[in-house]
């Protein structure tokens, strides 16, 4: 192979349309149809609220050009807002996180749901309204969204919920694939982890719950193995480093549990510094593709200290210091890992025993 020449071949098929439709259930089958959802809907995933016990399913399939519609995904979370607002709404979460109470955290969880539901998840049917299902568009209108990104400058007075510049929505975002086959036992332990208390996962219901879609595998050095499950959960963070988040023993042992556990592999541009430790062990063709890495990049160009930490290259992604288990930056092994001095040391996690949290 000749290191200075790429080719690529390229596939292209036919446009064609796809219909959407949401459907929400109770999560009584939800680890039943993990394990079968992805096979019955090519473009279906799930969206599991655990507070609410409630699974919205989207319906998602290819349909023939012909058919009529021309639907626009235009997400809600990917839109630009009056800046006001944006921060008038971050306030009001930090004050239910740092002087609410589980009910009053859990009622507000509500709103974002209902909210999505109302509008159609973001989808319109003709590119302005949504009227109902199904939502029938062409595909490149219905697979990505992010109108954001078009919007006017205005001087600050409408923004993008993640602009630096102010002071809005600020959250920890997680994400790890699950051999499909073990899918449902996972889904089960968290079941089970959330029956112990509900209201414990109140936060993640007031992001949008837990993301699941699905991923072929994979013949790439760093693909999946097997057909897979993707988890994807979003969660409050505060802006003062170290700050204890309510009830992160729970959403820190659910990660443990599918990181260590069930052998789940973390998002390379997610997670936080513990999800890597180990990470590139768990592909079998690692040595593969870093003999190719060192073959394209020998002088490490394209290289930096975190890759070479996260690659198992050199040095290790966690940061063990006093309170490093606070914003993930460890697993704790000691008590002063957590924050002793507010209430919070390292304990066994409650369904997968194994884990290490830091409890109140």
């Amino acid at each position: 192979v000749d290191a200075t020449k790429t080719q690529v071949t390229l596939q292209l098929q036919p446009m064609f349309k796809r219909s959407v439709t949401f459907v929400e259930r109770d999560d009584s089958d939800f680890a039943a149809q993990v394990a079968v959802w992805g096979d019955r809907h090519e473009f279906g995933d799930m969206t599991w609220l655990p507070r609410q016990a409630k699974v919205i399913y989207r319906e998602d399939g290819r349909v023939d050009v012909s058919s009529p519609g021309n639907g626009l995904n235009n997400y809600l979370g990917f839109r630009s807002n009056p800046t006001l607002g944006l921060i008038i709404a971050r306030a009001a979460e930090e004050r239910l996180e740092e002087d609410g109470d589980d009910i009053a955290r859990c009622l507000a969880a509500l709103v974002p749901a209902a909210t999505f539901r109302l509008q159609g998840y973001g989808f319109t049917n003709d590119g302005s309204f949504f009227t109902g299902y199904p939502l029938v568009g062409y595909q490149h209108r219905i697979q990505a969204s992010g109108t954001c990104i078009n919007g006017k400058e205005d001087g600050l007075l409408s923004s993008c919920p993640w602009d630096p510049r102010i002071r809005s929505f600020f959250f920890y975002n997680s994400g790890f694939s699950v051999a499909l086959s073990k899918a449902p036992a996972l889904v089960a332990d968290m079941q089970r982890l959330r029956d112990l208390n509900p209201r414990a996962l109140c936060g993640l219901d007031a992001k949008m719950g837990v993301l699941v879609r699905y991923v072929r595998a994979s013949s790439a050095y760093l693909g999946k193995v097997e057909d897979s499950v993707d988890f994807d959960i979003t969660y409050y963070r505060s802006y003062t480093e170290g700050t204890p988040r309510v009830h992160s023993d729970v959403i820190d042992e659910l990660e443990q549990l599918a990181l260590r556990k069930y052998n789940a592999v973390p998002h390379w541009g997610k997670n936080r510094n513990f999800a890597f430790d180990g990470a590139i062990a768990k592909y079998a063709k690692a040595g593969e593709f870093l003999k190719v890495k060192e073959r394209y990049d020998p002088d490490g160009i394209f290289s930096s200290e975190w890759s070479d930490q996260v690659l198992g290259i050199k040095g290790s992604p966690n940061i063990v210091q006093k309170g490093c288990a606070m914003e993930g930056h460890c697993i704790c092994s000691d008590e002063s890992h957590c924050a002793p001095d507010q209430g919070y040391f390292c304990r066994p996690g409650k369904v997968y025993a194994e884990a290490r949290i830091c409890s109140l």
